[in-house]
């Protein structure tokens, strides 16, 4: 005959492991089906992470689909011909006191950097922004912080030769731009591209690619638009001045 007390003990020793294992299960599943997820990373983490990023120019980031300035590309605007041709350019800035419509102006105040008219509305044409989101969207398709202050596009006409490239190889007649500097590039030019390396990123300031375009901090390629430096003391001829949401809503 069996046992009563010794059946109960058994019993009781299959319901504790039961409930032990159910315990033990259930805190398995929570831990692995209910994952903690971290807060979405803000503006100011998402710009340092482009800065970060673009430190490091690798080959695999270069674009063979920069805009050359040459007369025969038809995606630019020119005026006059030859040795009297200028191209159209745009810079955003909130300095319209520098620039004064319908005449020229001296860029004095040092390097300015541009893109070339009309790129920057035809991507938005082609990339529809909320009027909210309109200075937003300009800043990191320009690799510029989310808090610029830049308000206004300035058009104005340029020389090519009073411009480069921004990249080690700095012509602006071809398109791509290489990681290294060629045999030709001179000790002025290394000393500067040495030192805008310094003030884009120490302390961290801008992602300067170094390979031709814009930093465009809100896509995931990350290649925004072909940007162009024109040289201190370079003499411009201002055509227009436009608010931001003004210029990038009128579509070429």
């Amino acid at each position: 005959m069996k046992n009563p007390r010794s059946s109960r003990t058994v019993l009781a020793i299959i319901f504790v492991i039961g409930v032990i294992a159910t315990l033990g299960l259930s805190q398995f599943y929570t831990a692995v089906i209910v994952p903690a997820f971290a807060p979405p990373p803000t503006l100011d983490q998402l710009y340092t992470r482009a800065i970060e990023d673009a430190m490091i120019a690798q080959p695999n980031e270069i674009s063979n689909n920069l805009t050359p300035i040459l007369e025969n590309n038809t995606n630019l605007v020119w005026q006059g011909s030859g040795e009297n041709a200028s191209v159209l350019m745009v810079t955003w800035t909130k300095h319209t006191e520098s620039y004064p419509v319908g005449q020229n102006a001296t860029t004095s105040w040092g390097d300015t950097w541009v893109t070339a008219a009309p790129e920057i509305q035809v991507f938005f044409r082609d990339h529809v922004a909320s009027d909210a989101n309109l200075t937003l969207r300009a800043a990191e398709l320009l690799g510029l912080p989310a808090n610029t202050t830049n308000t206004y596009f300035v058009e104005f006409w340029v020389k090519p030769q009073d411009m480069f490239r921004p990249t080690p190889d700095n012509e602006i007649n071809d398109t791509t731009a290489q990681l290294t500097f060629p045999a030709s590039a001179s000790a002025d030019y290394k000393a500067w591209f040495n030192n805008n390396i310094i003030y884009s990123y120490y302390p961290m300031k801008y992602p300067w690619t170094r390979l031709g375009y814009t930093y465009d901090w809100g896509s995931n390629n990350h290649v925004g638009l072909s940007e162009f430096i024109v040289k201190q003391n370079s003499t411009v001829t201002v055509k227009s001045i436009t608010p931001t949401a003004e210029y990038l809503q009128s579509h070429p």
